[in-house]
């Protein structure tokens, strides 16, 4: 606080040389340091989970960022946050914390966190305060302009067996926030900003069929003529989403000529088919009718079950009309595709 002397003389009398001292204080002028607010934002925030498929759900996390849960704080206000501060979030699943497909119990429970880094999770219908200097730390929030608060979501792993379609939850996030609004020099309190509100979070997650297709290898072993070879059977076994069907095709392989499979081994042919029973005629290709209906499987025909495996018995067989070709090891590469 500066100090100011002012010295005046007054000539009074010879003998009387009065000295009078004026002390001049300064006054502690005390000026706000920031104003600021917190307002509940007006419509919808939304969380997707991307597209997985019903076959990966139970091993990998889905995550959604919503980066506005419903309430907006300018950045004054995140800078004055302090002991005695609220922003409160309570919320509400129409799920019980699952996404659910419209019209079956098909479920995939998540979390709720206020962080991305899966620190600070917010428990349903659990009063939770992101007034806490190290969580806006953390979100960046801090010494910013203006926010809004967000909120982070992951899916829990499990054992799973979904149907494909788009699986949902709703949240409503009752808010109450209490903050100050502005400081003086002296960082005391001038004014606080409260209110209330709720704020709705839609969650989307889209589910897609998939398969899981085991194909051995096919060998028909060696002879020294074409007329040695023997037919060979064998399965292809397929697990597909729950309540999919699909038809099973099997393209014509590497070295096919006018739609006749082929091996082949240093410029040689070796010419073969694969029929799609043990005993008929019928050959098993890529295109229309010659591919095989999830319903026609010969082992749990029909079973789209999503945990039971249907099996596809085949017959090879390399053709006796031809002329046995030079020595060698034919080989050939067939491409099993699954169409829902």
């Amino acid at each position: 606080m500066p100090l100011r002397v002012v010295m005046k003389s007054y000539w009074m009398s010879p003998w009387r040389w009065p000295l009078r001292l004026l002390w001049i204080g300064c006054g502690l002028v005390l000026s706000a340091k920031g104003y600021a607010s917190c307002t509940l934002t007006t419509g919808s925030g939304e969380g997707f989970f991307g597209t997985v498929s019903s076959l990966s759900i139970s091993q990998s996390q889905q995550v959604a960022s919503v980066p506005d849960a419903g309430l907006y704080c300018d950045g004054a206000a995140l800078a004055l946050l302090g002991t005695g501060n609220r922003m409160d979030a309570t919320v509400s699943s129409a799920n019980a914390g699952a996404l659910v497909r419209n019209g079956s119990t098909d479920a995939v429970p998540y979390q709720i966190f206020a962080d991305p880094s899966y620190d600070n999770e917010i428990p349903l219908n659990t009063t939770f305060n992101y007034a806490r200097s190290n969580l806006l730390d953390l979100l960046g929030l801090l010494g910013g302009s203006s926010y809004s608060l967000p909120m982070t979501l992951r899916t829990r792993t499990g054992d799973y067996n979904l149907a494909a379609g788009t699986y949902t939850d709703q949240l409503s996030v009752s808010w109450n926030w209490d903050v100050c609004s502005g400081v003086n020099l002296l960082f005391i309190c001038l004014g606080r900003s409260t209110g209330s509100g709720t704020s709705v979070v839609n969650l989307r997650l889209e589910v897609s069929k998939d398969c899981a297709i085991e194909a051995p290898d096919l060998d028909f072993g060696s002879a020294p003529l074409v007329v040695g070879f023997n037919s060979v059977t064998q399965t292809i076994s397929i697990r597909c989403t729950k309540d999919a069907l699909y038809s099973v095709g099997l393209s014509d392989g590497s070295h096919a000529d006018g739609g006749q499979r082929r091996m082949a081994a240093d410029g040689q042919y070796l010419a073969y088919e694969l029929y799609k029973s043990i005993t008929g005629s019928d050959r098993w290709g890529a295109a229309g009718s010659e591919r095989r209906s999830s319903e026609s499987a010969d082992q749990n025909p029909g079973a789209y079950t999503g945990t039971l495996t249907q099996g596809f018995i085949y017959r090879a067989e390399i053709l006796s009309g031809q002329s046995t070709p030079p020595a060698g090891t034919y080989t050939d590469m067939i491409v099993v595709d699954v169409t829902f």
